[in-house]
């Protein structure tokens, strides 16, 4: 029986790689421009983090992770999301030490999910994190820098939407009134939901089942409830945004999926995407540090899908940059010449220019059809006739053009013509 990729997963392959790489050489450029630094976690952890750290209401925690049992009986968890990940070692190692501790991350995350187009049971994420500041400055400062990554990437038809979680000072308020609204419903919730109420209410607003939805159309809104600091907090932060120039709307039914958030929530949506149209979405977890047995660290960031990012550049016809093609073939015509051809080959690539060598034997004008939708810029044909003259017939593939030189111009040749 064939081995096929598991449900939920992809091969990226050649043809797809570079885009990934592009994206993600934009993400570190993007980072390092706003300050931020990388930081790489393990990808299983401890179960009890995301317990405690995302929530237990969650369908992240309750439906979606991927957990198992060490070969001591250590319940373990394949990361579902990056901030419980880096928090965990910003404590463990203490960096918040250095205020604010800017990090980044790129990598795969994991969730058991319906696939389907931009959403994958393996998927990746690049992720802003900035902890040790209370202050709408640096929320502002993630949200720009979220723009400011997919603007670099050629997207612009995307739409900031904003709303406030509050804190715990005015939170319970909004709970009980929460609490009252869906009561009056229950008969009409499913049965998570259901549950979610006496658990966790704002879970409720956050169903995907249509019924709830259109329920919680009519639900009391946290921004009614705001203390005046959070009220100040989210008043501030929408005049700085309007300072950087980003276009958003205040969307007062936001809460995002996990349990951690306080203050600020966003997401950055398209609605070239369907159903499913976040390509990013973050927010403020001041009381994640505290939840997971550290001290208290107010904490900002945002998480954008990779996957989501290439389906969205692919329907907008954004550029992903070149795919990496040799700048240079080298052909034997005959194994004869292979030794030959090798040594050229080794002298190019040791002067850091891109080449390789076709070792399969295929007609001339085979090979240079191939390569006339390449890159690929030169051709170095040897045979025994180039081998007796110690020279290489070049074809210039871009000029339909053909000279010969002498072979100590092998790496001359392409060199100075890069630079002309």
């Amino acid at each position: 029986m064939k081995i096929n990729v598991p449900r939920g997963t992809c091969d990226v392959l050649p043809v797809d790689s570079y885009k990934w790489n592009y994206i993600e050489n934009i993400a570190r450029e993007i980072a390092n421009r706003f300050g931020f630094r990388e930081i790489r976690t393990p990808v299983f952890e401890h179960t009890e983090l995301f317990i405690r750290g995302i929530g237990n209401s969650t369908d992240i925690v309750r439906k979606e992770m991927y957990t198992f049992d060490d070969k001591k009986g250590r319940s373990m968890t394949l990361r579902p999301e990056g901030t419980a990940t880096v928090m965990r070692s910003v404590l463990e190692n203490n960096l918040y030490l250095s205020v604010p501790t800017k990090l980044f991350y790129i990598g795969p995350f994991f969730r058991y999910e319906r696939p389907q187009e931009g959403r994958y049971r393996q998927f990746h994420q690049f992720g802003l994190e900035a902890i040790g500041i209370d202050s709408p400055a640096i929320d502002a400062e993630i949200i720009h820098s979220a723009c400011t990554f997919f603007e670099t990437l050629g997207l612009k038809e995307i739409v900031v939407q904003l709303n406030s979680l509050g804190c715990s000072e005015c939170r319970p308020k909004y709970r009980e009134a929460l609490v009252e609204f869906f009561e009056s419903h229950r008969e009409e919730l499913c049965s998570d939901c259901k549950e979610r109420l006496s658990i966790n209410p704002l879970r409720v607003i956050d169903c995907k089942n249509p019924n709830c939805k259109q329920i919680a159309l009519n639900a009391p809104v946290m921004i009614d409830f705001l203390c005046d600091e959070c009220k100040a907090h989210f008043e501030k932060l929408q005049k700085l945004l309007s300072v950087y120039g980003v276009d958003f709307k205040v969307n007062p039914r936001i809460v995002r999926g996990l349990d951690y958030y306080t203050r600020t929530v966003f997401e950055i949506v398209s609605n070239q995407l369907g159903a499913q149209d976040a390509i990013c979405g973050g927010g403020r977890y001041n009381g994640l540090a505290e939840e997971i047995g550290g001290k208290s660290l107010p904490a900002v960031g945002f998480a954008a899908g990779i996957e989501r990012t290439i389906s969205l550049m692919t329907k907008c016809g954004c550029s992903f940059g070149k795919e990496p093609t040799p700048k240079v073939i080298v052909i034997p015509l005959d194994d004869s010449c292979e030794e030959y051809s090798a040594s050229i080959l080794g002298k190019l690539r040791s002067a850091k220019i891109s080449s390789d060598m076709i070792y399969a034997k295929k007609n001339l004008k085979k090979i240079f059809k191939e390569l006339s939708s390449s890159e690929t810029e030169y051709a170095y044909v040897i045979g025994a006739d180039e081998i007796s003259a110690n020279k290489i017939s070049v074809k210039l593939l871009k000029e339909k053009n053909q000279v010969d030189i002498p072979v100590s111009d092998a790496v001359n040749f392409v060199s100075v013509r890069g630079n002309c």
